[in-house]
């Protein structure tokens, strides 16, 4: 087979316009979660990306299990659990008995963790106004709405809307202009 210049990412545009999107959005995935990990660590704070959602999760929703977190981060229950393993060894978060589980412990953030937790912040925050600098902000929540019909489409809703902390699943819905409703599902 010939060798072409074109890349895998053109070549899915020029097949099917539409399949380059779930091309697009797992590079994006890829590109931000790296780059979220390496400037972590030129900035001097050690964690993961798993590390820094259950230490996010732990200030929005308090004393959660750690197969929630997980589910929360998208990675397995193997790796939460060794993530919760080393913020506990760092003295970021404590374990108590799950007050309705006795197979689970129930997690808790440390004035260590929350400190750890608001230095990344800073990073990610910085990462995120890089990254969405190009757009005005009716863009990126029409971007956001955008994503989340996906979601829906493809039967995910409840996961995603479960991975959200609780304060941010609490938000109204909002009506777009001329009588054409969203269906933004938060």
């Amino acid at each position: 087979m010939p060798k072409t210049s074109e890349s895998f990412g053109e070549r899915l545009k020029l097949e099917n316009p539409a399949h380059i999107l779930g091309f697009l959005l797992k590079s994006l995935q890829h590109t931000l979660r790296q780059r979220f990990d390496e400037t972590l660590r030129k900035q001097g704070v050690e964690l993961s990306f798993a590390q820094f959602s259950a230490l996010f999760n732990l200030h929005c929703d308090p004393g959660v299990a750690g197969a929630q977190l997980a589910r929360r981060a998208m990675v397995s229950a193997q790796t939460m659990n060794s993530a919760l393993r080393g913020l506990e060894l760092d003295g970021y978060i404590e374990r108590r008995p799950h007050p309705s589980s006795r197979r689970a412990d129930s997690w808790s953030l440390t004035d260590a963790g929350l400190e750890e937790l608001e230095r990344a912040r800073k990073v990610g925050s910085a990462i995120f106004a890089q990254m969405l600098g190009g757009f005005v902000p009716k863009e990126i929540a029409a971007f956001e709405d955008y994503l989340r019909r996906c979601i829906t489409a493809l039967g995910g809703d409840s996961v995603a809307i479960a991975a959200l902390p609780p304060t941010a699943r609490a938000r109204p819905q909002r009506r777009q202009n001329a009588g054409v409703s969203s269906t933004r599902n938060v």
